[in-house]
């Protein structure tokens, strides 16, 4: 069977996707309120972290969230991993008033999350916690890393009067074939359509782990899927980081961002003007994203790099930036990137037509390395420029041409090397090329106890799930 990943972070490009279908259909705008749809965040209700005299205090907030605030960030709905810490990390940094200690204390502990005990929190639970902790900064002000695409998500989703699920299923994951793809939930009585990845952590298979501690379990609670007998969807909207499905329905809607919005079977998605727009930063071209581990509210500088700046729930290359003339990407204004907290990893670049998805799925073990996607991430623009000279260079057909048997073979040699080095780990990487329709999967190792990966395996993509809620 095939192998489903956590996509993590990655799902974020996918939330992206979505926002860019909503406003081409004019379902919503940049500039409508949140509120509209979510009225438990509206303005009046909210606080924003300031710094007053050197003291870090929580403000009333000076105008309402907009869908724009949240495609770039600027919603200021921090995350528990990034910038803050743990509930009682936050805590010893709270605002002077004392909010976040109180709320420390009692049920309200896990709204810096989406799930809590291998559940997914439900809406009203975590809207009547999240909306009395300070925003980590006023609306629009400087991007953070954290939930705003989970909120954008719920948002649209009640715009359109579907559930988050359904409503990506039907704009992005049916329209292209990604048949494995679910939201890390699943209604009783039904199965995954292929062996989801076990997590691998502190070099063992959770199923292994005869006990957790609360940190670890409430971590672990977020990787897991939940099966319930909800009639629908019953999260916040999971376009943060909750998709899961294998890298190779994932890279069906990679070629579709690199096809200018339409998918290798021809469903269109976007049109050529907004998926011009979806290209274009959503925020400051001059800012990076504060995503530190534990940064204070105030005094975080954390940054991509100087040369990216945060897009559609990916990041892309700066205007004017210099490139690597030996890597596949990154090779102007119409490529871009980004990672999955489970160990996973996607780059497209529109000008050469070639895209790839892979990785691992692991939780950061002590040493803060994830081995898999390490390999992966530190081999992944030589194998892609590899594979550019090359290519077969036969036009678009089906089915697809493959790359050069001497080529491939060599790349599949490395992950057969590397896995061996490394306790059979498994780690699965898929390239492709939009414009000649060759695409190849390399792949090594285990990705459960006694299961090998395979092409089919699925994936938790994680934060990567955001470029296809931008999208819609």
């Amino acid at each position: 069977a095939s192998t489903i990943f956590r996509m993590g972070g990655m799902t974020k490009i996918m939330g992206g996707m979505l926002a860019a279908i909503a406003f081409e259909e004019g379902v919503v705008r940049p500039s409508d309120p949140i509120s509209k749809y979510i009225p438990e965040l509206a303005a009046g209700g909210l606080t924003a972290v300031e710094s007053v005299d050197g003291v870090t205090v929580a403000k009333p907030v000076k105008r309402e969230l907009t869908f724009w605030d949240c495609l770039g960030m600027k919603c200021g709905f921090s995350s528990s991993q990034w910038g803050m810490g743990t509930m009682s990390a936050a805590a010893a940094i709270s605002p002077a008033d004392g909010v976040l200690p109180r709320l420390a204390a009692d049920k309200c502990s896990s709204a810096m999350t989406t799930a809590k005990d291998g559940k997914l929190l439900r809406p009203a639970e975590w809207l009547g916690c999240r909306k009395q902790i300070p925003l980590i900064a006023q609306p629009g002000g400087r991007s953070y890393y954290g939930y705003d695409y989970d909120v954008l998500g719920m948002a649209l989703a009640r715009a359109y009067k579907k559930d988050a699920e359904t409503l990506m299923r039907e704009k992005i994951w049916s329209k292209l074939g990604m048949d494995s793809a679910f939201m890390s939930w699943l209604r009783t009585g039904t199965s995954p359509k292929g062996d989801v990845a076990e997590i691998y952590f502190g070099g063992q298979w959770a199923s292994d782990v005869s006990s957790w501690d609360a940190a670890k379990w409430n971590l672990m609670g977020s990787f897991n899927y939940e099966q319930s007998d909800d009639a629908a969807y019953p999260g916040v909207s999971g376009y943060g980081e909750g998709a899961m499905m294998t890298f190779g329905d994932f890279a069906k809607f990679l070629a579709a961002v690199v096809r200018r919005g339409t998918g290798v079977n021809g469903s269109r998605l976007l049109g050529e003007t907004v998926w011009k727009w979806f290209m274009t930063p959503t925020a400051n071209s001059d800012e990076g994203m504060g995503f530190v581990p534990a940064a204070r509210y105030i005094d975080g500088t954390g940054r991509f790099s100087d040369q990216s700046v945060w897009k559609w729930g990916f990041a892309g290359m700066r205007s004017g930036q210099a490139t690597d003339s030996s890597s596949f990407s990154e090779g102007g204004e119409m490529a871009g990137q980004w990672e999955g907290a489970f160990g996973t990893i996607f780059k497209f670049d529109v000008a050469s037509g070639l895209y790839g998805v892979g990785g691992e799925n692991t939780v950061l073990e002590q040493a803060m390395t994830q081995p898999g996607a390490a390999f992966i991430k530190e081999n992944f623009n030589r194998w892609m420029a590899r594979l550019a000279r090359g290519q077969s260079k036969a036009p678009l057909a089906s089915p697809r041409p493959q790359y050069k048997a001497d080529v491939t073979a060599k790349i599949q040699k490395e992950f057969d090397d590397w896995s061996r080095a490394n306790n059979d780990r498994g780690v699965q990487l898929v390239i492709g090329n939009a414009k000649t329709g060759e695409q190849q999967t390399f792949q090594a190792g285990y990705a459960a106890k006694g299961k090998k990966v395979s092409a089919s395996t699925i994936f938790r993509m994680g934060g990567m799930t955001k470029i296809m809620g931008g999208m819609l």
